[in-house]
């Protein structure tokens, strides 16, 4: 005799169709609202470490308040006191789930019903500590914008410029320092291409247009966080980094807490190689952390009227637009227009996430023919201007494409680097493919100052250590003076130089 399920929708409504995809997919995250009410769930799965998985839950106890939220506790088949830890735990809405042997992380998580959880959801490692006004800082991110999909604090012991970290003796002290920190401050809300996932805050729908479990379990290795973050910006959902919530990662990860790094680095490889294999030859690092953070300190104020235009040459996936975008929101221009050109289509659906403008792949020939003169405040080039076939004419056609008073920032290979000095002396296996003109920096400053003022030229360095620095000087002629040395030294160690120009009025 065959099984009879019976499912109760009586107290459901039925889900109102909207005018778009968004629309749609929220009214049917509406419809299955928990019974209990709650509009957070926040999931915390644990594999041993109580002490940390204590520190973890009792601060969202503590730091969690005036929301609605249900606790989902998943044991992953510890083998201390987790499990009776976690039944002591007092929340009224509580759930316990026990696993009974570790199948590894992503297993508890394909175990949850997606239509059983709140419209917020929120996944903690058990080494997080969060802090006053966490999760209401998260919501109101969120909810400022109906196409954001995720959200995720800074916090201590990580990378991918997510890393905040604070002087503190005690955790007492940090939390004082937490709760000054985390104010609400929309101009400290950065869109990112690539998000590492700790404490991320993710909205039900979104979850639901890439499809549940989150991960992929293809991703056995590293690098499951970008594959999720790339598959709801590709639903269309910003994914945005909340730079005015801070949250401690106790965990540090530098040292390779808890890790042999051997087969740590392995398991990067196989988890990049993964990426990379699903993405048709995107790579997660080379083709998004072309972070351009660090150099808007040089960068001019910016004095814009009405709705910046920002255009991207050969930006790779488009981080350096979004950094522009980013830093203009901490000056209030909280609307901004991205257009993109492209000579390599495997950028093209990335640079769409992202652009509001057309997003144009072509040759560089075709480049000042799609997109209208004298329209863009910000030209970002970051393919070095000596890599173009015609640098000249592409170096024209970017001031042509720049308005009046406008910023023009763009690269140049240094082909006098340590790779190249190397080569000619005889070590052929140190070289860069990429072919580069041999254009010195003074000649490429000569022609831009006939188009603009030049503001900066930033050298960008290989970071190269000490020990290899003293290595380079050895090649060095004896006769030269320590001066001379130290010059050369500097500029065999730059990778490239970042020439910031701003167009003639």
């Amino acid at each position: 005799m065959g099984q009879f399920i019976e499912i109760n929708t009586d107290r459901m409504e039925k889900p109102v169709v909207g005018s778009n995809l968004f629309s749609n997919r929220a009214s049917i995250a509406e419809m299955q609202q928990l019974s209990n009410g709650a509009e957070v769930s926040i999931i915390i799965q644990a594999y041993n470490r109580l002490d940390k998985t204590k520190r973890c839950v009792e601060s969202v106890l503590t730091y969690t308040s005036g929301i609605d939220y249900e606790l989902i506790l998943i044991d992953n088949g510890s083998e201390d006191d987790t499990l009776e830890y976690f039944q002591s735990v007092v929340h009224d809405k509580k759930t316990v789930i026990r696993i009974t042997k570790n199948l590894g992380a992503s297993y508890p998580n394909s175990t949850l019903k997606l239509n059983e959880l709140s419209r917020f959801i929120c996944f903690l490692p058990n080494d997080l500590i969060v802090t006053s006004r966490w999760l209401e800082n998260l919501l109101l991110c969120m909810k400022s914008d109906d196409r954001i999909g995720m959200v995720n604090p800074v916090c201590s012991n990580t990378s991918n410029l997510q890393c905040v970290e604070f002087p503190y003796s005690n955790e007492r002290e940090m939390q004082r320092k937490a709760a000054q920190f985390n104010r609400s401050n929309p101009q400290k809300w950065e869109d990112r291409q690539r998000l590492i996932t700790l404490g991320t805050l993710y909205r039900k729908e979104a979850l639901m247009a890439i499809g549940w479990p989150i991960g992929d379990v293809g991703f056995f290795h590293d690098f499951g966080d970008d594959d999720d973050t790339f598959r709801i910006r590709r639903m269309g959902y910003r994914t945005v980094l909340a730079g005015d919530t801070w949250v401690c990662h106790d965990h540090k990860f530098r040292q390779g807490e808890g890790k042999d790094l051997t087969e740590y680095q392995k398991s990067m490889d196989i988890g990049r190689a993964n990426f990379r294999e699903k993405f048709f030859g995107v790579d997660a690092w080379d083709d998004v952390n072309n972070y351009y953070v660090p150099y808007f300190p040089y960068f001019p104020k910016p004095n814009i009227t009405g709705r910046p235009q920002i255009l991207g040459v050969d930006t790779r996936c488009g981080t350096p637009v979004l950094d522009v975008k980013n830093w203009l929101r901490s000056f209030g221009h909280f609307s901004a227009d991205i257009s993109a050109f492209t000579q390599d289509p495997k950028y093209w659906m990335d640079l769409k996430t992202i652009c509001t403008g057309p997003v144009i792949c072509d040759r560089e020939e075709f480049l000042i023919d799609s997109f209208p003169r004298e329209n863009f405040d910000y030209v970002v080039v970051d393919r070095p201007l000596n890599r173009y076939h015609e640098p000249q004419k592409v170096m024209n056609d970017l001031f042509d494409l720049c308005k009046k008073g406008g910023l023009v920032v763009c690269k140049l290979s240094n082909t006098f680097s340590f790779q190249s000095f190397l080569h000619q002396l005889g070590q052929r296996d140190v070289y860069n493919p990429e072919f580069a003109y041999h254009i010195p920096q003074e000649v490429v400053r000569t022609s831009l100052e006939k188009l603009g003022e030049v503001k900066k030229i930033i050298p960008i360095p290989f970071g190269l250590d000490a020990e290899q620095q003293k290595l380079l000087d050895t090649l060095l002629p004896a006769e030269l003076a320590k001066s001379q040395r130290k010059e050369a030294v500097e500029q065999m160690s730059t990778k490239e130089y970042l020439l910031i120009v701003e167009k003639k009025s």
